[in-house]
C-alpha cells in the first residue's frame, strides 16, 4: 500500500515537474521575443535609469508594467510647464517609441504620443507615429481621424493625402459615420466641389438622422452656389440633373431655371 502511495506521489511529482518545465520554456521563448536590446537602446542616452528598469522588466517579461510606467512618465514630462517644448520632445519621444515596441496595440500611447509630438512642433514625427499606430490598430478610427482630419487638413494642408487616408478608413467595416462627412469636407478643402457635393448626397441618402440630413442638404446648397460661380448656371444645372437630383435635395438645394 505504501509503495503504491509513493509511486503515485512520484508520478504526480514528475507530471508537475514536466508541466513546470513546459511553462519555463514557454516563458523563456516569450522573453526572447521581447525587444530587450531595442528598449535599452532607445532609453539609454536620455533616460539611463529608465533604461535599466526597462531592461530588467522586459527581460523578466513584465512588459505591461513597464508600458504603464513609461506612459505615466511621459505625462509627467509633458506636463512640466517649466520645460521648453524641445526638451519635452527629447524626454518623451524615446518613451513613446518603447511603448510602441512593447505594446503595439496600446492605442492611447499612439494618440497621446502624436499629441505631444504635434504640440512640441514635430508634426512629421507625429504622422509617422500615427502611421505605425494605424498599421498595428486599423480599427482604431480615432488615429485615422487625428492623422487625416486634425493634422493633414488643418496643420500640414495635405488635402490629397487626407482624402486618400479617409477613403481607406471608410472601407473598413464598422467605421464611424462621421468619416463620411469628413470626406466631404476634405474634398471641399481640396477644391473638389463636385466630389464634395456627391459625397454629401451619399450622406443624405445613408443617414437616418434628420439633423444629419439637414446638414447634408445645407452643404449641398452652399456648394452649389460656389459651383455656379465657377462654371455657370447652365452647365451646373445639366450636371445636377444627371448626377444629383433626388427627392429631398432637389427642391431645397437646386434653383430651377
Amino acid at each position: 500500500m505504501k509503495k503504491k502511495w509513493v509511486k503515485g506521489l512520484f508520478i504526480l511529482l514528475a507530471i508537475s515537474i514536466f508541466l513546470l518545465k513546459i511553462g519555463i520554456e514557454k516563458k523563456i521563448k516569450e522573453v526572447k521575443e521581447f525587444p530587450v536590446k531595442e528598449v535599452v537602446e532607445w532609453l539609454a542616452e536620455s533616460h539611463p535609469e529608465e533604461a535599466l528598469i526597462g531592461g530588467i522588466l522586459t527581460a523578466l517579461g513584465f512588459k505591461e508594467l513597464l508600458v504603464d510606467f513609461l506612459f505615466l512618465q511621459s505625462i509627467q514630462y509633458f506636463g512640466d510647464w517649466s520645460e521648453k517644448k524641445e526638451v519635452k520632445f527629447q524626454k518623451t519621444y524615446p518613451l513613446f517609441r518603447v511603448m510602441g515596441l512593447l505594446d503595439p496595440h496600446f492605442v492611447e500611447a499612439y494618440s497621446f504620443g502624436a499629441l505631444v509630438m504635434e504640440e512640441t512642433g514635430h508634426i512629421n514625427a507625429a504622422i509617422i507615429f500615427l502611421n505605425e499606430g494605424i498599421e498595428n490598430n486599423p480599427y482604431a478610427f480615432r488615429l485615422w481621424i487625428y492623422r487625416d482630419f486634425i493634422i493633414r487638413l488643418f496643420r500640414t494642408y495635405e488635402y490629397s493625402r487626407a482624402i486618400e487616408g479617409i477613403k481607406q478608413a471608410i472601407q473598413l467595416k464598422g467605421h464611424p459615420p462621421i468619416l463620411e462627412r469628413i470626406l466631404a469636407f476634405a474634398y471641399e478643402k481640396n477644391g473638389q466641389i463636385k466630389e464634395a457635393i456627391l459625397q454629401w448626397k451619399r450622406v443624405f441618402l445613408e443617414e437616418a438622422n434628420p439633423r444629419v440630413k439637414e446638414i447634408a442638404s445645407s452643404n449641398v446648397k452652399r456648394l452649389l452656389k460656389i459651383l455656379r460661380e465657377r462654371e455657370g448656371e447652365e452647365e451646373v444645372s445639366f450636371w445636377w440633373r444627371k448626377n444629383i437630383a433626388i427627392e429631398g435635395l432637389k427642391n431645397d438645394s437646386h434653383r430651377e431655371n
